[in-house]
């Protein structure tokens, strides 16, 4: 599949247009006012499969205005995009990581197995572009989260090879195998923390700002057998979702399923994702400024 191109939208021009840029604190730069410590920020990328692609965007967003937390949490695709940025790729970056089609090959397993599909390959290409690394040497703070499949228990990966972590994270039941992880068989943390927001206070954030992308369970109709198992999944999930981003101290959240379905769909959910984020510049500026 070629690469499809992304069109640049105007938000950073209205951004700049509030004074936005010049204005926006870092997370590197000291709190004013004596000797109190700086709150910690962080943004929890959430679940979604497709949807994620409007992470990268996000990503971008929060670049364009001058913004880099101090820890990234993500689940399933969330963690894929955040693993990325928490290893140092700009959105950029991360956008032609992602759109390398020829890295994304799942592995068949062999029988007898408990999933259709492997994300062995996945793990490989996570730890290729990112050189190796494991989580506790990434620069920025970064926690995967997974869901034990034999225990039902939320696992947050905070250390290890990332991109076993980001593969347990995103290996979605039945469609792919569990990751083995320490002896645990993993599967995809939106059983547990769609969106991490928990995980970021746990981890000791003070400010969270929690980036959700799920599916709906409204945007398609229920027309067969594997469409009922999925439908149960996205119920699951965002009766999740609504139970724990009230935790968060600013939730960008999207609905963006019709725009995933046309042929410019990559570079749809890219600009979505940008959009939703520079829609919430003067909330994000009001908090990291609070």
């Amino acid at each position: 599949m070629n690469r499809p191109s992304l069109t640049r939208r105007t938000f950073i021009s209205a951004a700049m247009g509030a004074g936005l840029l010049a204005s926006m604190p870092t997370t590197s730069q000291a709190r004013a006012g004596g000797s109190r410590a700086r709150p910690r920020t962080a943004v929890c990328f959430g679940s979604g499969s497709l949807h994620g692609y409007a992470h990268i965007g996000a990503v971008r967003a929060f670049e364009n205005l001058g913004f880099r937390p101090d820890l990234i949490c993500g689940t399933s695709v969330g963690a894929i995009i955040g693993a990325f940025w928490a290893a140092g790729l700009n959105a950029r970056e991360i956008e032609q990581a992602v759109l390398d089609n020829d890295r994304f090959e799942f592995k068949m397993p062999r029988f007898p197995m408990l999933g259709l599909g492997s994300l062995a390959m996945l793990a490989s290409m996570i730890n290729q572009v990112i050189g190796n690394l494991h989580i506790e040497s990434l620069p920025t703070q970064y926690a995967a989260i997974a869901t034990d499949l034999d225990t039902g228990e939320l696992v947050r990966l905070t250390e290890g090879p990332v991109g076993q972590a980001v593969a347990a994270s995103a290996s979605i039941p039945i469609r792919y195998e569990p990751t083995l992880v320490n002896g645990r068989r993993l599967v995809d943390g939106a059983l547990a923390e769609p969106v991490p927001v928990l995980t970021a206070r746990t981890l000791g954030a003070d400010r969270v700002i929690a980036v959700d992308v799920a599916y709906r369970p409204y945007e398609e109709a229920v027309s067969g057998f594997t469409d009922v198992a999925f439908q149960m999944f996205h119920i699951l999930v965002n009766r999740l979702i609504e139970e724990q981003i009230t935790q968060a101290d600013l939730a960008i959240r999207m609905d963006i399923h019709q725009i995933s379905q046309g042929e410019d769909r990559y570079s749809s959910l890219i600009a979505a994702g940008e959009h939703a984020v520079y829609e919430q510049r003067c909330a994000l500026s009001n908090l990291l400024t609070a």
